[in-house]
């Protein structure tokens, strides 16, 4: 579900950047910026420093060369049952941050750059990035939210979600130092300028 994604293992991690090998042996260098959000297993804040050589991660950005990408999203990719696979987004999980708010109804902007409509119900449960327990109104336009859950009717509908602060994404492990945000309600698909467009959640997905 990501736009120019790729995963695999890291090789090095310098100041500004790490390098990750995939599976068919390519080594990808990966540019991070002042924009770039990171996750790193459950720490409320992520940054380049956590991650270090050997881990397994997902990369989402621009290209920006032959075998290179501007990082907008990096993230552990953990093992087992509850890994994050970016196939899943989408579908299974959620992350990205709030750009409308429609009574249940919330458009989230993906580090994909996709604008997604995801549906609240009676049985999603909402923390903040302190783990305490909040309501749907203490969510906000601006917030970064993640969580678990399963598409329902056609509509993403999350189990669980993690509401982090309004500003530079300080939450649930996600980190970008300047946040922006936008509407477009639209349900699982790229802004208007954005390539390769299909319904239904759907984004093809290209390989670096």
């Amino acid at each position: 579900m990501f736009q120019n994604a790729t995963s695999g293992t890291v090789q090095s991690v310098t100041a500004d950047g790490l390098t990750v090998k995939k599976m068919d042996g390519t080594i990808v260098t990966v540019k991070t910026t002042k924009d770039t959000m990171f996750r790193h297993e459950r720490q409320v804040e992520g940054k380049l420093s956590d991650f270090k050589v050997g881990d397994q991660v997902i990369v989402a950005g621009d290209p920006a060369g032959e075998n290179t990408v501007t990082a907008k999203f990096v993230a552990i990719r953990p093992n087992g049952p509850n890994a994050m696979n970016p196939e899943d987004l989408g579908k299974k999980f959620i992350v990205g941050e709030v750009t409308k708010i429609d009574e249940t109804k919330l458009t989230i902007k993906r580090p994909d750059n996709v604008e997604q409509v995801i549906e609240v119900d009676d049985d999603t449960s909402f923390k903040n990035s302190k783990r305490e327990s909040v309501t749907l109104a203490d969510v906000k336009v601006g917030d970064h939210v993640m969580g678990r859950g399963a598409i329902k009717n056609g509509t993403f509908v999350p189990a669980t979600l993690m509401v982090g602060m309004p500003q530079g994404g300080q939450g649930f492990g996600m980190r970008r130092r300047e946040g922006t945000s936008g509407e477009q309600p639209n349900n699982g698909t790229p802004p208007s300028d954005a390539p390769g467009t299909t319904p239904n959640n759907t984004v093809p997905k290209q390989d670096l």
